[in-house]
């Protein structure tokens, strides 16, 4: 396959694309549009309708479909209408036009609706769904109600409003008879005449139905189990940890629970051990550390507080109506001096009267009297006497705050800069790669800018 060059003329009346080899020679042309190549393939538009050609100028795939969107360089779903179909990139049709939508499950499953009383917006009800791989075989046959998100190839499907479970290879491994069904680590929790039981693979039985209602705790593999308004707590292969007895039970992390009787909290670990007596209104943990709540005061290391709460594996706490940073040794990190403090991921601010003070994840102060600020992802801004500066998310200071406006990040990881009415642009890498001297600055075409000059002059730069 050549190596090509994409090109665009434009005129006052609009432009044409086409495609050149490295020698300069017409591949292709008078296209309105063409994509950018995954493989060999892009999808090019003509009299507004789209179709797909090789790098070497030959079209795959006449324009004449609404939308075309390529997966890989091997499996391409087109839309004619409100309906998908399937090719590959060889423009032969796997599957006509008859889908009305597939969503991405990973990178080589798809799951695919089709049928089913369809509005103007392509919202459908009725239809049936199914599961494709990109070789185009249905590895879950679409013929089902209802499919759940794949476990350990497994999949639970619906038909006339029951459930069952079958495996990626589409063999049906629990008959589709239950009125609801969960797999979970090798079992499968079933619900029959309103009742929970659990069975394996193999259907036999390990617990008949008998429990009124079911709960995974997230991030765990433990059931909550309810009995006349109690919840107990099993592990997912039907072992019990605790009886139906507690009015409520949560996952606080790392093996400890949350349980609740008569509206005072304790912990237990998962082997059911009571770690914390049921005798607290609150209860918090992280990192091994618990905070406890009476009704009246927090408690860390017996040591009392108005407020307290974990964040960020740091103790946020307030006494006598200041706020105060502490880690779960209890060293103070922030001194009882500010009224305020908010903590993020990699900055500190604490607030004194109207002016906050800035300091990194080692509590080192690196700004004062900042009026505002605004974080981001990769960075913050922030302003002082009404210009603004920049910061990076490690606590670097990039620029000082001396600028008018500072934009947020754009698809090229660029940021415009106003400084005394002149624009820049800054690089969270590099620095200012265009110092302020431009009257407008705007992002033309992916990674083309337009600079204008104090005369008015149009300039062109690419990010690098």
């Amino acid at each position: 396959m050549v190596n090509v060059i994409l090109w665009m003329i434009a005129d006052c009346e609009g432009g044409y694309w086409g495609i050149m080899d490295y020698k300069g020679k017409i591949l292709l042309n008078n296209l309105e549009w063409i994509g950018e190549f995954v493989g060999n393939y892009a999808i090019f538009q003509k009299d507004y309708k789209f179709g797909l050609l090789r790098k070497d100028g030959r079209i795959i795939i006449p324009a004449k479909l609404d939308e075309i969107i390529i997966v890989d360089s091997n499996f391409i779903f087109y839309r004619v209408g409100n309906n998908w179909g399937i090719a590959n990139s060889k423009g032969y049709i796997l599957y006509e036009a008859q889908f009305n939508s597939f969503i991405k499950l990973n990178d080589s499953l798809f799951l695919i609706t089709k049928g089913g009383e369809c509005d103007i917006f392509n919202r459908c009800e009725g239809n049936k769904f199914g599961i494709i791989n990109k070789n185009g075989n249905f590895l879950v046959p679409l013929k089902f109600d209802g499919i759940s998100e794949i476990k350990d190839s497994f999949i639970e499907v619906s038909l006339n409003d029951a459930w069952g479970l079958m495996k990626l290879n589409g063999k049906l491994i629990i008959d589709v008879k239950y009125e609801d069904l969960f797999y979970l680590c090798s079992y499968v929790w079933f619900k029959e005449n309103g009742k929970w039981g659990l069975m394996d693979l193999n259907k036999k039985i390990l617990i008949k139905p008998k429990f009124f209602a079911i709960n995974r705790i997230e991030g765990s593999n433990f059931i909550k189990t309810k009995i006349d308004e109690k919840w107990g707590l099993m592990n997912c292969n039907g072992k019990e940890i605790l009886k139906n007895e507690f009015d409520n039970i949560s996952y606080l992390g790392e093996g400890y629970f949350l349980v609740e009787k008569n509206n005072l909290k304790g912990v237990v670990d998962s082997f059911g051990k009571l770690i914390i007596d049921l005798k607290y209104k609150d209860i918090s943990y992280s990192n091994g550390r618990f905070i406890l709540y009476d009704g009246d005061y927090w408690r860390f290391k017996n040591i009392k507080f108005n407020y307290l709460e974990f964040v960020n594996g740091l103790l946020l706490a307030k006494k006598d109506g200041f706020f105060v940073i502490i880690d779960t040794n209890g060293i103070t990190l922030i001194e009882f001096y500010y009224d305020s403090i908010k903590v993020f991921n990699n900055f500190i601010f604490a607030k004194k009267s109207n002016y906050w003070t800035l300091f990194n994840t080692k509590f080192e102060k690196i700004s004062e009297n900042i009026d505002s600020f605004i974080v981001f992802e990769n960075f913050l801004k922030f302003r002082k006497s009404g210009k603004w500066g920049l910061i990076s998310n490690n606590g670097n200071l990039f620029l000082d705050a001396e600028y008018d406006y500072i934009d947020s990040l754009d698809a090229n990881g660029l940021i415009r800069i106003v400084k005394d009415g002149y624009f820049g642009l800054f690089d969270l890498n590099k620095g200012i790669i265009l110092k302020p001297k431009y009257r407008f600055i705007y992002r033309f075409y992916k990674n083309v800018y337009k600079l204008i000059t104090e005369n008015n002059f149009n300039y062109f730069i690419y990010e690098n």
